[in-house]
């Protein structure tokens, strides 16, 4: 199961009436949804751990909440405040007692469910690793006149943490650090893998704006920087940090509203007559969509290729421009000339066949009873994509590319059909453009103390 808080608690919110008591009914579908869990757990081991040699788990989503103060009232509501989202789902798995947590079987009573023996036995260590997904955080004050529907008595405020476009996402990369630490703590340091944690932006953006995600990028430079503390420093047993998310997409409730993506996809807006009726003209239509990758995709490899922290203002580690697709290029399969030539975002793409070839791709030049193609082909650019339309030769009238400059020192493009241009000579970018006053102030002590390993 993925975020069985998000799925109990908030349909209870918002879905079918005759279950929409939020005192009561969230906890009858976490006890069934714990009680599936363990009993799908339970049958992989038996029958299929063996031969597959595989791991199992479930992944739980929870925020960090800070006491608002030092008081002894806040510090308590604050960590009630986790345990009664987190906690719920965790603490029969992690705990020792395959129960849920006392604290809330205190305040809540008879409205939790009781788990039989055998139950209780299926679910305790019913998972190889903690799934954790995380995205922010909040101060938490202690409020008597309310103790809300999860008895956590608690008033949350996100007053100086940065925004993202999700009404629920503020960020606070220490909050993270001490969230890990608070998994540790009270469930004896188990294997823990970050399933989901990223930053979302308005969807509104046209294709260069979205790319320019520096708020992104810090985001991703304080959450990794501040894991790596709790691993390095602190001992987290963590073993996997997976960003949300890898390309923009279908985002729950708010839909195309919001986007997480380290690569931008333009859906092509327009209506669609199966779409929600507040919303069908604004809808993703088929055929022509295409992706661009965004600045923080850049940086996120420039992490990985170098096993370090990158410095996010460091602008080397941005996407490329448009202008790079200027040039002379060799198509590897047919080693045929291809020429680029830009018009601001348009292009023009000529080149050279085969002597006696009309087909597209087909056969190879040798350099020397090579002819020019008949007909040029049109594209257009953006960032390190490229769409060119081959129909005036035979070819695809949609076909996506991509920059690469890992594969080859002087850069390659890499076509959604599997071919592959090796660039020959190509322009190159003018200086990549300086961080927002918004990643700055996202850019926190994490970074400035050049904690661990950061170029």
């Amino acid at each position: 199961f993925n975020e069985a808080w998000t799925f109990t608690v908030l349909a209870t919110w918002w879905g079918i009436p005759e279950y929409n008591n939020i005192t009561v009914d969230p906890y009858i579908a976490a006890h069934n949804v714990l009680n599936a869990h363990a009993a799908a757990v339970d049958l992989y081991r038996r029958r299929y751990k063996q031969g597959q040699q595989g791991v199992i788990g479930i992944t739980n989503n929870g925020d960090w909440r800070e006491p608002k103060t030092d008081s002894v009232e806040n510090i308590a509501t604050a960590d009630r405040s986790i345990i009664v989202r987190l906690g719920w789902f965790a603490e029969p798995i992690f705990g020792e007692d395959g129960d849920y947590p006392p604290e809330m079987r205190r305040i809540l009573g008879e409205r939790l469910p009781k788990f039989t023996d055998r139950q209780r036995q299926l679910l305790k260590g019913s998972a190889d690793f903690f799934g954790l997904n995380s995205y922010g955080a909040a101060w938490a004050e202690f409020d008597a006149s309310d103790p809300s529907a999860d008895g956590a008595f608690a008033n949350l405020t996100e007053d100086g943490f940065p925004h993202g476009q999700s009404s629920w996402l503020y960020a606070s990369g220490w909050g993270f650090r001490k969230l890990l630490n608070w998994v540790k703590r009270r469930y004896k340091n188990p294997p823990l893998i970050v399933t989901e944690s990223g930053w979302s932006w308005p969807a509104d953006k046209g294709p260069d704006d979205a790319a320019a995600d520096a708020t992104r990028i810090a985001y991703y430079a304080n959450y990794t920087a501040e894991m790596r503390k709790a691993i390095y420093e602190d001992h987290v047993d963590v073993r996997g940090y997976f960003a949300w998310s890898l390309m923009d997409n279908f985002e729950w409730g708010r839909g195309y509203k919001e986007r997480f993506g380290m690569v931008f996809n333009d859906y092509g807006f327009g209506p669609d007559a199966n779409g929600p009726a507040f919303n069908n003209m604004s809808q993703p239509t088929a055929g022509k969509q295409w992706r661009r990758r965004k600045d923080s995709s850049c940086w996120i490899e420039g992490v990985y290729r170098r096993n370090a922290l990158v410095d996010p203002s460091d602008t080397r580690h941005r996407c490329t421009c448009h202008a790079i697709f200027a040039g002379d290029f060799v198509d590897v399969a047919s080693n045929c000339h291809r020429r680029i030539a830009l018009n601001g975002t348009m292009a023009t793409i000529t080149g050279a066949q085969p002597a006696q070839s009309a087909q597209w791709s087909s056969g190879r030049c040798d350099g020397h009873a090579d002819t020019a193609w008949l007909a040029s082909a049109t594209a257009f650019v953006s960032g390190g994509s490229i769409v060119a339309d081959f129909s005036s030769l035979r070819g695809p009238a949609h076909l996506g590319g991509f920059w690469d400059e890992a594969s080859d020192a002087n850069g390659v493009i890499h076509w959604g059909d599997g071919g592959t241009w090796r660039a020959v000579t190509h322009a190159v970018c003018p200086e990549i453009r300086s961080g927002s006053r918004k990643e700055n102030l996202l850019r926190n002590s994490s970074l400035r103390k050049r904690s661990g390993r950061i170029e």
